[in-house]
């Protein structure tokens, strides 16, 4: 098959390392793989920008050179030559609105839905409308495309997680407190701040000797004392983090998929996540986490408490969270996309 992918711009989203991933994986099973990224007005500071992140934090990643093949930077996609049967798929939901802007019937169109904003559904009708296949990374994005535009998802492909990057790294008996991330609303997903920042002073004023350990791509917020943060961390500065912590919570308010959940099951913690789409595919409640109601700040201080106050029952979620990870493998995740655009290059 000959594909390419086409993505919003440069950067350390999620998005972009999973189709990294992705298109790395279809590389070796050989097919001709690209990947097209859109090229901002802005591109000279963005550029600039890029590099100062480079030196400021070095260990932070940026995927797109991980990439094995073509990279072809645009700022028109309607000015891009693709081949006769390529299959173009839109990641996100700026993509899907572009390509939508392709008129070539020589061509095939994919829309690799990663997420939803939470309040706009003009914006993601706008993204989605084009009547072409649709495949999302999570279950509750097959129900929302279908109120949203009336369409069929054809395929829920979840992401994966290598385990040679994400594993616990320090002795058990280092390992101690809670870990969370945080991060500002974009349009995929709402961190909501004000909730985890909500549950930081509730523990910190309940059990002042648990230690806390946070990390984000943005700027560190006042109300975090500096030596606690950590911004753009390395895959193994990460890895640290989650492994010398008991419990992680997640407190989105929407997530597409939510992979930071299975970072932190193959580290070694318990986790508590809000139940916020796409953790309800790898969370089951009292099993192997605990899902709480979005925005409930005192519900999840409580499931926190729980398992730090309760060995027992965390060293059984963690236990069962450590076979979930097994379930979500990037050979597995590559293998079902290669069969799915295989039936779609039938068509």
């Amino acid at each position: 098959m000959k594909i390419a992918f086409v993505l919003p711009g440069r950067g350390r989203s999620g998005g972009n390392k999973v189709t990294v991933i992705a298109a790395n994986g279809l590389i070796e099973r050989g097919h001709q793989v690209r990947l097209f990224v859109r090229q901002s007005k802005a591109f000279s500071r963005s550029k600039l920008r890029n590099v100062w992140l480079k030196i400021r934090y070095p260990g932070a990643n940026d995927w797109l050179p991980l990439f094995d093949d073509r990279i072809e930077p645009f700022r028109d996609l309607t000015q891009c030559r693709f081949e006769n049967n390529e299959i173009i798929v839109a990641v996100g939901l700026w993509s899907c609105q572009e390509i939508s802007r392709v008129k070539n019937s020589n061509i095939k169109k994919v829309h690799s839905i990663h997420g939803a904003p939470p309040r706009d559904v003009n914006l993601m009708k706008a993204a989605w409308i084009e009547n072409v296949p649709k495949i999302v990374v999570a279950s509750f994005l097959k129900q929302k495309v279908k109120d949203v535009c009336d369409q069929e998802v054809i395929a829920v492909i979840p992401n994966g997680i290598d385990t040679n990057e994400y594993y616990p790294s320090v002795p058990e008996s280092e390992r101690d407190g809670i870990g969370t991330m945080f991060g500002f609303p974009t349009c995929y997903k709402d961190s909501d701040p004000e909730t985890i920042l909500g549950v930081l002073r509730s523990l910190k004023q309940r059990q002042p000797q648990v230690t806390q350990r946070i990390f984000g791509a943005c700027r560190r917020p006042n109300e975090i004392p500096r030596k606690m943060y950590t911004r753009l961390p390395s895959i193994e500065r990460a890895r640290e983090i989650f492994s010398r912590s008991l419990v992680w919570f997640l407190a989105s308010s929407s997530e597409g998929f939510g992979i930071p959940i299975l970072e932190a099951m193959a580290c070694g913690c318990a986790v508590v996540a809000t139940d916020s789409g796409g953790p309800r595919d790898m969370i089951k409640d009292g099993e192997n986490g605990f899902l709480v109601e979005v925005g409930k700040v005192d519900e999840i201080v409580g499931k926190v408490k729980l398992l730090l106050n309760n060995d027992g029952l965390r060293r059984r979620i963690v236990k069962n969270a450590r076979e979930t990870v097994k379930n979500f493998n990037w050979g597995s995740s590559i293998d079902k996309l290669e069969r799915v655009l295989q039936t779609i290059d039938l068509n």
